[in-house]
């Protein structure tokens, strides 16, 4: 009896233990997202009036793994470059960030 009992535990444990395993779907899908994920991060980071100042953010794929989300700042004659200024890696996978106050 303890054998059965034995092999009915593990032949269970294998099949539930299968479910477990299956491919989830990435948190960051598209770039909306990943916007927004930046925007949250770098308000709360850095203040809104801040952020505002260097809007429109820019999202770009730059790996199967991460979404670069830039912020734009104002050259010399007043228009908006990629560059000098925030920036937020996010992960497509996991949502995880990295900050960069001031990206060349």
């Amino acid at each position: 009896m303890p054998k059965l009992l034995g092999a009915v535990l593990l032949v269970t444990m294998v099949a539930f233990g299968k479910d477990s395993a299956r491919h989830h779907p990435d948190y960051v899908p598209d770039e909306k997202t990943a916007e927004r994920i930046a925007d949250a991060v770098l308000v709360a980071a850095f203040g809104q009036e801040r952020v505002t100042a260097q809007l429109p953010l820019r999202v770009a794929s730059m790996s199967k793994d991460a979404w670069l989300v830039q912020a734009t700042v104002l050259d010399k004659e007043g228009r908006h470059q990629v560059g000098g200024g925030f920036a937020v890696w996010v992960n497509k996978h996991s949502g995880c960030v990295s900050v960069i106050e001031r990206m060349k």
